[in-house]
């Protein structure tokens, strides 16, 4: 009688159990007193130990990088990508110095080098391989219109330096499609671009001699595209896939680019659909690393750049894979991105990549059948392997998981309530629905103490203190919300205790109340189609599976330090992916913060996105402070840790934004257009063709949120600095400033100083050489224009006129959204090699309003000129 009364304590009746777990009165039945928990140090010594180990794999993982292949060890790795001799492509390129397209560097010395060394390659390449290289001068005319560019473009004689391995005797009808590798040579202005993008031509160099000494031919012709004016708004990639001759074969593409330097490569893009390449890469990549969070923070435009991804999958409507370095974005595009930031390892990591890539689509059976709408969920693990899943499968998951946790806490609470006392029942439930409703609170309470902080650092002038060490961050944004956070959740703990009078069951309900949470932000996304919430199915998953599975193993047992343990390491693989995404997005967002202009404020974006990765981090290790003794404490802890770091970054050079170091240089983004650059003269005209105004001037152009008319002090400027007269930015095109690409919003937040006239060795000319009437209402005037490579025409009819045809192309040019009332045209011209006659353009007006007098008002063409080389 004894022995089975004590069973009874110790364990539970199988009519006690839900579908998934144990009934809440597993504790009291278990032999603890209601008040029972954890102490508080042992409790947390545990779990930060945990949270210490996960942390150290997550960055192993996130700096693991192969060893690389040396020259002397070559012959050792027949077949293998060499990473040193890849590095010696990249140290030749970048020895030519700045690439500027246009330039000499670029037009000339760096295609001599690329020719050269092809021409080696294609000398030792083995017969069974045919070879074909081509120099292609394209010249042609790019407009935005349905393909989200954001000015219209004619170039002229560009370089694109193209070559094509195929089977010397290949009949095979596979042979027709062929496979696009793609990596830009020049550079920006002033930098030697050995990141953007140097190293990928070096790594596509390398892959086409290891192809070219293999014995076994490729099924599909490789062709690889080394163009010569990305940074000109992508027309080498718009030259080659709209006018050359090899452009029809291709099936798929790769394309190479960065805005960082050294690490990893990714893959932030996939398709449009065509499963089948992203495929490609999880089967054959040694070193994945890709993430549909990566694609959906590119098209939500938070990055902003773009790539010759966007060329070939909008122009040729060719799917591809786009792959970027992006780590150590701080030397993107400025006189940092040397050879020195890039490491051979991450040379040897991307070239094994590539080759494995390359070789698998090369080689393989492409599907017959190309499918834009076949999407696919895709993001590694760590960078272990790759996990991709159909969109099928992922609506089946997301249906399924949801249902299911939804299904168990329902479950759960039923059997809880029928086995309350008569004066109880629902008092599990209305626990339940009062966990989720506090666990909204403490999402808006945790984003609310993160915005505070961020006007206190706004007021005291230390924003982008964690610009130079992003791990602060997490001190100075992450501690004081999640304190919050945890502040109301303790207040409401307290309550749920006195209400259930046990303190197991508080932590059950307030688990069931995070899972469901979680369900509802799941089903959101679901609903609105935000394929990366992937990240929130790990965690649902291991919610359900993960408390499923330790009931099983304590329904017989007391409850212990080792129920702790476990209850924290069932969510050891989501927690491990969460920081492990959690690292290359700040690695992403921090240097991205540093260009978004003066009326930015960077601090806001990058605090909640850091307090979002900690609410997600802690929603399920929350609750189990409900079991520790003394927990009020932890925020004591957290308050003392924040204004630690507070204080550190506010009142000490800790918190200075940038530095200077010769290892990690994160310097201010300053483009000031003066001598060296751009020195500025403006020439205003009245509408008769006579000079109402001219005035010159030192242009501080602002990129980053810190910057101040100050900076122009040591140029000493004649008269005061002045923020740009917002009103000339209705009156006059782009406020009357010669920007070389239309970005209103940046030229709205710089500063102006006159400055002395600036010397012009090579001026531009516009002239009007005819005009002729079409009826009585359409007017054409053909212009010729002469200058430097780079320059920009304004096109601004007056009100009641409309440009209805242009020489350049059948497709008219876009006008600029901003200016509503009177269409402005901004036309980028660009030529590689100068042409050898002025530039003529036909413009076609038309009265729209029937007046044909409209016609002989002036019409206002502005010419920007810039000398960038």
């Amino acid at each position: 009688m004894f022995e089975e009364a004590n069973i009874r304590k110790r364990g539970k009746l199988a009519s006690d159990l839900t579908p998934f777990g144990s009934a809440v009165g597993m504790t009291d039945k278990n032999g603890y007193s209601q008040s029972w928990k954890f102490p508080l140090l042992p409790s947390l010594i545990s779990l930060a130990f945990g949270f210490i180990i996960l942390m150290g794999i997550s960055m192993l993982s996130d700096h693991r990088l192969p060893n690389p292949i040396l020259l002397k060890d070559s012959s050792s790795h027949p077949g293998a990508f060499v990473g040193e001799r890849a590095y010696k492509h990249l140290e030749r390129l970048t020895s030519i110095g700045p690439r500027v397209a246009g330039s000499y560097e670029n037009e000339i010395r760096a295609v001599d080098l690329l020719m050269r060394e092809i021409g080696f390659i294609k000398q030792f390449a083995h017969p069974a391989h045919k070879i074909t290289m081509d120099l292609q001068k394209p010249s042609g005319v790019m407009t935005p219109l349905a393909h989200g560019l954001d000015h219209n473009t004619i170039y002229h004689s560009l370089a694109n330096v193209i070559v094509k391995i195929e089977d010397r005797n290949s009949t095979d009808v596979n042979a027709e499609e062929a496979l696009l590798i793609n990596a830009h040579f020049d550079s920006v202005r002033g930098s030697p671009g050995a990141s953007d993008n140097g190293v990928s031509v070096a790594v596509a160099l390398e892959v086409l001699e290891v192809l070219s000494r293999g014995k076994e031919p490729t099924n599909h012709p490789v062709i690889f595209l080394f163009n010569g004016a990305e940074e000109k708004g992508m027309l080498g990639a718009h030259g080659f896939i709209t006018q050359h001759m090899w452009a029809k074969q291709i099936g798929a593409f790769v394309n190479l680019d960065a805005c960082g330097a050294g690490g990893r490569e990714i893959v932030f893009q996939a398709g449009p659909g065509n499963a089948w390449l992203i495929k490609a890469y999880a089967a054959a990549a040694p070193y994945p690393f890709a993430n549909i969070v990566g694609q959906e923070i590119f098209d939500a435009k938070l990055v902003p750049s773009d790539t010759d991804f966007k060329i070939f999958r909008d122009f040729g409507k060719i799917p591809g894979l786009d792959l970027a370095y992006f780590k150590n974005g701080y030397v993107y595009h400025t006189k940092y991105d040397d050879i020195q930031h890039v490491s051979l390892s991450s040379v040897q990591r991307a070239g094994d990549n590539l080759l494995a890539l390359v070789s698998n689509l090369a080689k393989s059976d492409w599907p017959s059948v190309r499918d834009s709408s076949d999407i696919i969920i895709f993001f590694d693990y760590l960078g272990l392997f790759m996990i991709t899943f159909s969109n099928l499968s992922w609506h089946l998951l997301n249906i399924t998981l949801i249902s299911l946790a939804f299904y168990q806490s329902i479950a759960w609470v039923t059997i809880q309530d029928a086995d309350s006392p008569s004066g109880r029942i629902g008092t599990v439930c209305k626990q339940v629905v009062f966990s989720c409703l506090t666990g909204v609170f403490q999402m808006l309470g945790a984003f609310f103490t993160a915005w505070l902080v961020v006007g206190v650092m706004t007021l005291t002038g230390s924003t982008m203190s964690w610009y130079s060490l992003p791990h602060v961050l997490m001190g100075l944004y992450g501690l004081p919300s999640l304190g919050m956070s945890l502040f109301l959740f303790l207040q409401v703990s307290a309550a749920q205790e006195r209400a259930l009078k046990s303190s197991f069951l508080v932590e059950r309900v307030q688990f069931e109340g995070a899972k469901l949470n979680l369900s509802l932000i799941v089903l959101l996304t679901y609903m609105y189609g935000i394929r990366s919430n992937v990240l929130l199915l790990l965690w649902l998953a291991s919610a359900i599976f993960g408390r499923w599975f330790l009931d099983k193993i304590y329904q017989r047992k007391r409850i212990d330090g080792g129920w702790l343990l476990l209850h924290f390491f069932s969510f050891a693989v989501p927690i491990l992916q969460t920081l492990y995404l959690s690292d290359s997005v700040i690695a992403l967002l921090v240097p991205i913060s540093g260009r978004n202009g003066i009326h930015t404020n960077p601090d806001l974006l990058v605090a909640m996105v850091t307090v979002a990765f900690g609410l997600v981090i802690t929603a399920f290790i929350f609750p189990l402070t409900s079991l520790i003794r003394h927990a009020r404490r932890i925020l004591y802890v957290l308050l003392a840790g924040h204004l630690l770091v507070a204080i550190g970054v506010i009142f000490t050079p800790l918190g200075f934004p940038y530095s200077a170091g010769l290892v990690e240089v994160k310097p201010q983004r300053v483009q000031i257009l003066v001598d060296e650059l751009i020195h500025v003269e403006r020439t205003f005209y009245e509408s008769n063709g006579l000079v109402r105004r001219r005035e010159s001037g030192y242009w501080l152009f602002g990129w980053d949120h810190h910057i101040k008319p100050e900076l122009l002090a040591p140029l000493e400027p004649k008269e005061g600095v002045q923020l740009v007269d917002e009103s000339h930015c209705h009156t006059l095109p782009y406020c009357g400033l010669p920007y070389y690409f239309p970005s209103l919003k940046r030229i709205r937040s710089s500063y102006w100083a006159p400055a002395p006239q600036p010397l012009i060795y090579h001026p531009a000319k516009i002239q009007l050489i005819d005009q002729k009437l079409s009826g009585i209402d359409k007017r054409s005037l053909t212009f010729t224009l002469t200058g430097p490579d780079h320059m920009t025409l304004l096109i601004w009819p007056v009100k009641g006129v409309e440009l209805v045809a242009w020489s350049a192309s059948q497709e008219l040019p876009l006008p600029d959204s901003f200016y509503t009332e009177r269409p402005l045209y901004f036309v980028t011209y660009f030529y590689g090699v100068q042409p050898d006659v002025p530039y003529e353009l036909t413009v076609t007006l038309k009265a729209i309003l029937g007046d044909e007098r409209l016609l002989f008002l002036k019409l206002v063409v502005g010419r920007v000129v810039n000398y960038l080389n």
